[in-house]
């Protein structure tokens, strides 16, 4: 019983953290290759920057060959995100990186890094927040812990039936 109900809260867990990617996917993907066909539109771009330590709004940033932001439609504390030089050095490495990036306490972010091949851009990164993903996963732990506690309940109760029920005989 154990091992079941830790299997359905991994099973259930993963496929919450991995579907926190998807819009980023898609997205990442279609601004590179707009980036690298010369067809990048700016309505990717728009002026207006959403605060995302408090945003679940998804979030694009182009990065220069050397990690260092140009553009971004997010800000963390009113700065371009700067992300850690490593994650561009296995982005350039394998083309994709998609991560989980905390840059401070309390601010966690579902991130994918796409490599560019362009001579202005050198990383697209799109990202949102994982607030909702958080709040999804401890409704998941109580859902999965009160289900445990009602199997051992009812084996415990099965037990003691089961037990004085043969006593008597």
């Amino acid at each position: 019983m154990t091992i079941l109900c830790g299997l359905i809260y991994v099973t259930v867990q993963q496929a919450h953290r991995s579907a926190a990617d998807d819009p980023q996917l898609q997205i990442a993907l279609d601004m590179k290759n707009a980036i690298e066909g010369n067809r990048f539109p700016n309505r990717w771009m728009t002026d207006d920057s959403i605060e995302i330590s408090r945003s679940l709004s998804v979030f694009k940033t182009l990065y220069d060959r050397n990690g260092i932001p140009v553009q971004s439609t997010g800000l963390l504390d009113g700065q371009m995100p700067k992300m850690p030089q490593g994650v561009f050095d296995f982005t350039n490495k394998h083309g994709e990186d998609v991560l989980t990036w905390q840059p401070r306490g309390g601010v966690r972010m579902a991130m994918v890094v796409e490599a560019v091949n362009s001579s202005q851009t050198g990383f697209v990164a799109v990202g949102r927040s994982l607030n909702e993903v958080g709040k999804r996963e401890s409704n998941l732990t109580t859902m999965v812990l009160v289900a445990w506690l009602v199997c051992a309940g009812l084996i415990l109760l099965h037990f003691l039936f089961s037990y004085f029920n043969n006593k008597s005989k």
